[in-house]
């Protein structure tokens, strides 16, 4: 078996070939399965799911922006309440259609035995969203509170993601989440005429905390523990980012306390993420240290020969993520 272009292709073995026809004549394998069987043994299978769930999740994207474009060129004709009402009726026969096509709930992992069912489940919580916004907009339900729809919509997409199993629409509810944190520290710091920044890094080290803690938690209590890696991916976006933002802000010698835990957290990431084979994580730490090394080396990076260290360090770091994956896929 090897690896080509993101796909996986099993060449031809003469001894798994007579394996399969040996379980047929023994009727173990039904014929249309024993047939099947060979056909991918023979490399004229190649599973095309990856670009059918890719070109779903595009297509969704596409007609959401699409009913936006329109809606905003036809809401005077339309009018407020009517858009509302076909919106929510939209979104609420998506997500019937996905309760009636999609398995029960589960607290461990569900095949989907219809793709395109889990795509028209994330149709509809996108347009149940955007409901709620334009209800928002329109009629200004919550008033100054208005930001706290962010967490209606995160809590929403939060109850799908569990309910229906869907690793695409957990993402939505998670940054969703980190969004109204941050919309709502922004809005109350210009009430108070204040900076909002640090009270959004803040909030996005919390956040980031928080998303980490719960995916460990999700492995340790089993349930959804497959949904750990999206919450630990977008837990340690934000917690990087955050301090990233740390460094990069403050001047004279503030910065160094960022650049330290910046330093500390970064190379704790990369240390598990080799240990526990997770590339993503990996990268991530990567990426948030060589950032911290940038800042430390900025007044060396400047005209041309600061040109050729940035780039003949960018490229050391990709060197360097090329070899540790390339080490990590190495058999134990």
């Amino acid at each position: 078996m090897s690896a080509f272009a993101g796909r996986t292709v099993f060449h031809l073995n003469p001894d798994v070939v007579d394996a399969i026809e040996r379980l047929r004549e023994r009727r173990i394998l039904s014929d249309a399965r024993a047939a099947s069987l060979l056909r991918v043994y023979r490399g004229e299978l190649v599973s095309v799911e990856p670009e059918l769930r890719a070109g779903l999740y595009v297509g969704v994207l596409l007609l959401v922006t699409g009913v936006g474009l329109f809606l905003k060129d036809n809401h005077e004709r339309i009018g407020p309440a009517a858009i509302a009402v076909i919106l929510g009726a939209a979104a609420l026969a998506c997500l019937l259609y996905a309760w009636r096509r999609l398995p029960a709930f589960s607290w461990q992992s569900v095949p989907s035995p219809h793709v395109a069912a889990d795509y028209v489940l994330l149709l509809g919580v996108l347009l149940a969203a955007a409901d709620l916004a334009w209800i928002e907009t329109q009629f200004r339900l919550l008033g100054p509170n208005w930001a706290y729809h962010l967490l209606v919509v995160a809590l929403l997409y939060l109850v799908a993601a569990y309910r229906f199993d869907s690793r695409a629409v957990l993402p939505l509810a998670l940054s969703t989440f980190a969004a109204w944190r941050g919309v709502a520290v922004s809005l109350d710091f210009a009430l108070r005429g204040a900076r909002a920044t640090p009270a959004v890094r803040a909030n996005a080290l919390a956040c980031g905390v928080l998303f980490i803690g719960a995916g460990i938690l999700s492995v340790r209590a089993n349930r959804k523990a497959h949904f750990e890696p999206v919450w630990t991916t977008l837990g340690l976006l934000l917690f990087l980012g955050a301090l990233v933002s740390g460094v990069f802000q403050y001047s004279g010698g503030e910065w160094l306390g960022w650049e330290v835990a910046l330093a500390a957290c970064s190379g704790l990431v990369i240390a598990l993420a080799y240990r526990l084979r997770r590339v993503l994580e990996l990268s991530l730490g990567v990426l948030a240290a060589y950032l911290g090394l940038l800042r430390i080396m900025g007044p060396a990076i400047g005209g041309s020969l600061g040109f050729l260290i940035l780039a003949a360090s960018s490229l050391g770091v990709v060197a360097l993520l090329v070899r540790l994956q390339r080490r990590m896929r190495e058999p134990a």
